[in-house]
């Protein structure tokens, strides 16, 4: 191949170039296994056993509002429709949780997700528990949007609460999550 020493191009051919994949990646060193992080597996269980207290709390409170004496609190039951919504809305997120803390003691990332999922859901679900049933609570105030907004405001500072240890997993850089 000639070369002009005031030309702009080259000319030629190119031979095509075959490689050889052992040659490419070479691992010359041991292959050590990870240990995982117990994290996960210890807030996946506190996780599942959180959502099975939330259910049966949530079963215990709507029960005692259906079922109160009106002569002995002064005010009327629960209707049992509004009584199956709240259980109805109350295993929404419990199973949901269920799920994802059993996940996360798995050591799948999804579980997480699925765990920050329930919290938003029992948030919204409360706050709309909390409008509903706002004639029939003692310790409420009897308006709805007041019992809502106290419920949403009580609520956000422990769902955020709650998410900082489920997060806990994700912080660490030794988690295993897969």
């Amino acid at each position: 191949m000639e070369v002009e020493p005031n030309s702009d191009t080259l000319e030629g051919t190119t031979e095509p170039t075959v490689v050889d994949a052992e040659k490419v990646f070479v691992n010359t060193g041991p292959d050590f296994p990870v240990q995982k992080n117990q994290a996960a597996k210890v807030i996946g269980i506190l996780v599942i056993i959180y959502y099975v207290g939330y259910f049966g709390v949530s079963v215990l409170d709507s029960l005692s509002l259906s079922f109160m004496n009106e002569e002995l609190w002064g005010y009327r039951n629960m209707p049992i429709i509004l009584f199956l919504a709240a259980i109805i809305l109350a295993i929404i997120p419990a199973i949901i949780g269920c799920i994802g803390g059993w996940k996360m003691y798995n050591y799948q990332k999804m579980g997480i997700w699925l765990v920050f999922g329930s919290l938003i859901i029992g948030w919204i679900f409360n706050i709309i528990i909390s409008a509903f049933t706002a004639d029939y609570r003692i310790e409420g105030t009897g308006d709805p949007a007041i019992d809502a907004a106290f419920g949403g405001i009580c609520g956000i500072f422990c769902m955020v609460i709650c998410g900082v240890i489920v997060a806990i997993p994700l912080m660490l850089s030794d988690g295993g999550m897969e």
